[in-house]
Parts: structure tokens; C-alpha cells; sequence
């Protein structure tokens, strides 16, 4: 009797030792192991994007160039044999010989100085993918921000009309005001709440994008933590503009480009020089035992020195395609770098209109809305303002509030061009 009693007081004590052991484990909740940042999104960007990780292979490619470019001619090994079948006892010739080209002009070293050119070039046009990428993936991350922002803002309408409309229901009950007032209400809220849907499906949207950019294929959509209020940074034009013509990646690709259209120019004339061919060749001719020519066996050696006569290819055109492809290049780097200026100035002046823009939010106009609603509602209340004053002055405080997380979307946008355009990030750390 006793054991039996032992042994279910043991089962009770560990059924309730498991249960209070997961209640002190923290909650699984799979959307907090998907809250990301902006420098956690911008890194698993950088690390798993695959148009950025196939932009890579180019670099390599590049690299292995170098190497090709490096070869020189092989040697060329020659074997001959000559044999009497006419049965006329002439001798047999054994011929062993070997040749090797040398390149003349220097043009083992253009090509080197090519290849190099080119390596710099893609690696720069790399730097420049990643810094487009990185302003795109800032980009998408702002806009999935704003949209929450927007349907956390739409929700909050909705559940104030949503309670307007049950109390004017109620009121209505009572006799207290007229049936329209309360159907008016109940139509702006579910206007509101169609708006409100409307909303979360952009927001939805957005975060789904994000998993193209991280290049996760199957990826549940990750949720972006922020508010987007960065804070005001005081840029100097012209320090902006020195920096951008120094490190911008796109302007670096092209400096590289018109060196490699150079070196290319340089080739081209070596090219027009023609290789030198040296060739060593040992004979060995056998004994002639012909009665009317006989010989004794012999060796001998040749020594041959050739080189071809530009008679048909001089590499004119070569030369001439290479001099027109670095004027080329000469002028898309001044197209380049005025692009660049001009970005940078544009990307400034949208920054400092933007802070003004937020200036005027940050000022005191959101909570001069929630006032002139708040009043509004206590003065419906008392009968002493319409159902329409109460919805103009609702549709006021939402768009003030709408209005400001676009002014906030946009600064945050304009601060992420200006950086793009002036080569520079910290971003990660530059939130309130």
C-alpha cells in the first residue's frame, strides 16, 4: 500500500518539476529570432547575396588573367627521320631539333600591365556593385520600416474610430443622438479598417523583399527593428566632393579603365614589332654505301634564326582600335566624375530640405494634432461640436502623423543617398 503511494507522489514531483522548468524557459518565439537591425540586415547582405556573390567571380576571373598574361611561348620540339626506300643503299637522316620564339617589343610586359589594369578595374566595379547594393538594401530596409510604421499609425485610427462608432451605437441606443451619426461613424471606421489592410499587405510586401536581397531562398520574411530617426549630421559640401572624387569605387573603376585602355595602346605597339624565332637542330646521317655516291656517317649541326615580314598584318588596326578606346575611356572618366559631382550635390541639397522638412514635425506639430482631436472628442461629447468636426479633425491628426513618418522616410533616405554618393558609411551606428 505504501509503495504504490511512494510512487505516485514521485510521478507528481516530476510532472511538476518539468512543467516549472519550461516555464522558466524563455518563449520560443521564431519572429524574435528573425528581428534584424540595419547593420545585421546590411551584413547578412554583404555575406549571402547572391548577385553580389556572383559579381565576385569577375574578380577572379581577373586574377587568373594576370597568370595568363604572364606566359610565355613554349618551346617547340621537333623529331624527323629519312630513310632510302628505293633500295638504292643511300643513308638514313635522323633529324632532332628545337625552337623557341621570343617575343620582342615588350610584349610580355604589356600584357602583364593590361591584365593588372583590369584586375584593379574589376575589383573597383565590385566595390561599386557592393556600395549600389548596400544603398538598395538600406533602401528596402526603410521603406519595410515605413510601412510598419504606416499600419501601427492606420491601426491607431481605425481603433479610435472603431470606439467612436460603438459609443455614437450606444448613444444612438439611448436616443442621445441621430441613427446618421451613428451610421456616419460606422462607415469611416470601416473605411479605416479597409485603409488599414491595405496597408499591411505593403507592409508584408516589403519584408518579404528583404529575402531576395539577403539571398536566402525559402527564408521566412525577417522582421526590421528601428524608428528611423538618425541623427542630424552636419556635411561639408566641399569635403564631400573631395572625398567622392578620391574613393568613389565608380570613379576608381574608371581611372583603372582608361590606365588598362593605355597599357592597351602600349601592346598594341609592341604588338607591331615581329617575335624572333631561334631554332637548334643536331643531323646524324648514316653511312651511304652506294657504289656511285658513298659516304661515311657524319653529324651536323643548324642553327636557324627566323622572323616573320609584316608584309600582310602590321597590327595597324590593333594600334588604331587601342588609341580610340583610351580617348574613350578619357572621356567617360570626365563623364563619370562630373555624374559623381553632380550626385553628390543633388544627394546634399535633398538631405538639408529633408531636415527642414523633419524640423517642422519635430517642432510640436504632433501633439498640437493629438490636442485638436482630443479637445474635439471631449467637445462632441458635451454636444458641443458635430460628428463631421470630430472626423475632420481625426483625418487631420492621422495625416500630421502620416506626414511625419514620411518626413522621416525621407531623410532617412536622403541621409542613405548622400552617403552612397559620397563613399562613405556609418549609418549602423548613426541612430538616435
Amino acid at each position: 500500500m505504501i509503495r504504490p503511494l511512494l510512487l505516485i507522489v514521485c510521478a507528481v514531483l516530476v510532472v511538476a518539476v518539468h512543467c516549472f522548468a519550461k516555464e522558466k524557459e524563455p518563449p520560443s518565439d521564431s519572429a524574435t529570432s528573425r528581428r534584424l537591425t540595419l547593420a545585421e540586415f546590411l551584413s547578412k547582405v554583404a555575406t549571402a547575396n547572391l548577385d553580389y556573390a556572383a559579381q565576385r567571380y569577375s574578380v577572379s576571373v581577373a586574377k587568373a588573367q594576370i597568370v595568363a598574361a604572364e606566359v610565355s611561348p613554349n618551346p617547340t620540339v621537333s623529331f624527323s627521320y629519312f630513310g632510302d626506300i628505293s633500295v638504292q643503299n643511300q643513308p638514313s637522316i635522323y633529324t632532332s631539333g628545337i625552337s623557341q620564339p621570343f617575343e620582342m617589343g615588350g610584349k610580355r610586359g604589356g600584357r602583364i600591365a593590361v591584365a593588372r589594369r583590369n584586375y584593379l578595374t574589376a575589383a573597383a566595379t565590385l566595390e561599386d556593385f557592393f556600395r549600389t547594393l548596400r544603398g538598395t538594401a538600406a533602401g528596402a530596409f526603410i521603406d519595410a520600416i515605413t510601412d510598419r510604421m504606416i499600419v501601427e499609425q492606420k491601426k491607431s485610427t481605425y481603433e479610435s474610430l472603431d470606439k467612436l462608432a460603438a459609443t455614437n451605437q450606444k448613444r444612438f441606443e439611448a436616443g442621445d443622438i441621430d441613427e446618421v451619426d451613428a451610421n456616419q461613424a460606422r462607415v469611416d471606421a470601416l473605411q479605416a479598417r479597409d485603409d488599414l489592410h491595405s496597408s499591411e499587405s505593403d507592409e508584408a510586401t516589403a519584408t518579404v523583399a528583404l529575402v531576395q536581397l539577403m539571398g536566402i531562398p525559402g527564408a521566412e520574411a525577417p522582421t526590421p527593428v528601428g524608428d528611423l530617426r538618425f541623427r542630424v549630421r552636419n556635411f561639408n559640401l566641399k569635403t564631400l566632393l573631395t572625398g567622392a572624387m578620391e574613393k568613389r569605387p565608380d570613379v576608381i573603376a574608371a581611372r583603372d579603365s582608361l590606365e588598362a585602355a593605355r597599357a592597351s595602346v602600349r601592346l598594341a605597339r609592341a604588338n607591331r614589332y615581329p617575335d624572333v624565332t631561334v631554332g637548334l637542330s643536331f643531323v646524324h646521317t648514316t653511312r651511304s654505301k652506294n657504289s656511285i655516291n658513298p659516304s661515311p656517317t657524319f653529324d651536323a649541326a643548324n642553327l636557324s634564326v627566323s622572323v616573320p615580314l609584316p608584309l600582310f598584318n602590321s597590327f595597324r588596326g590593333e594600334y588604331e582600335a587601342a588609341v580610340q578606346s583610351a580617348l574613350q575611356s578619357a572621356t567617360s572618366l570626365k563623364s563619370i566624375i562630373l555624374k559623381a559631382e553632380v550626385d553628390v550635390r543633388q544627394s546634399y541639397k535633398r538631405y538639408e530640405l529633408a531636415n527642414a522638412r523633419l524640423g517642422q514635425y519635430q517642432g510640436g506639430a504632433l501633439d498640437l494634432a493629438d490636442k485638436v482631436l482630443e479637445a474635439k472628442l471631449v467637445s462632441y461629447q458635451k454636444g458641443a461640436a458635430t460628428l463631421l468636426d470630430v472626423l475632420t479633425a481625426q483625418k487631420a491628426d492621422n495625416d500630421v502623423h502620416l506626414a511625419y513618418i514620411s518626413a522621416l522616410t525621407e531623410q532617412a533616405k536622403a541621409l542613405v543617398a548622400l552617403e552612397q554618393a559620397s563613399a562613405i558609411w556609418d549609418l549602423e551606428n548613426g541612430q538616435e
